[in-house]
């Protein structure tokens, strides 16, 4: 597993170098911070009676001006899914839980003027790592982890705060080609960003 998570920081690296070398050194470039939250989109999915609670997500970009309108960058971020009770006649009652890691380039598009207050949409596709865990009542558990493909589509109103900060509040659906079955869910996050 550590072997992973250092492999998707130097992934970010090689992204985000990539991504300045690409743009010209006149156009700054913007670090975001965000926090919010994500809930599982698949009803029945992990447990008979609904979907997983719901949980803090929060996350980072880099992004970098290609056009007036038009941003490149790289997110990472930790999406908790929450967790739900089950009751299962052959195993007995339990609780199961789940998380996403992304680690994504996106591309957004700005839907109005580059100063004042802005819409943007945002599409990203990379690498999900969705770790899950079942814990029986009666002792023991099982846990597992996938890392696949999967890709986002969101949108969001960002607004200005000072000469190179913005605020924004983004809505992002996820979805992740999980072993056996998609994992959908969806973030709304508030974030802060700031040029540099």
């Amino acid at each position: 597993m550590k072997r992973f998570h250092w492999s998707l920081i130097l992934l970010t690296a090689c992204l985000m170098a990539a991504t300045t070398t690409a743009a010209s050194a006149a156009v700054l470039g913007t670090l975001e911070v965000n926090a919010g939250y994500a809930k599982d989109a698949n009803s029945g999915s992990y447990v008979s009676d609904g979907t997983l609670g719901g949980g803090v997500a929060f996350g980072a970009g880099y992004y970098r001006s290609l056009a007036p309108l038009l941003s490149l960058g790289v997110e990472v971020a930790l999406d908790n899914l929450g967790s739900a009770d089950f009751s299962d006649p052959l195993f007995g009652d339990g609780q199961v839980s789940a998380k996403a890691f992304r680690i994504n380039p996106a591309l957004r598009v700005n839907l109005g003027a580059p100063v004042g207050p802005s819409f943007f949409a945002q599409v990203g596709a990379g690498l999900y790592n969705v770790p899950w865990e079942v814990s029986f009542d009666s002792g023991g558990s099982v846990d597992g982890s996938d890392s696949k493909f999967g890709a986002n589509v969101g949108g969001g109103v960002g607004f200005p705060v000072g000469p190179k900060t913005r605020m924004h509040l983004i809505g992002q659906y996820h979805t992740v080609s999980t072993d056996g079955e998609s994992t959908n869910y969806f973030s709304i996050k508030a974030g802060l960003g700031i040029g540099i």
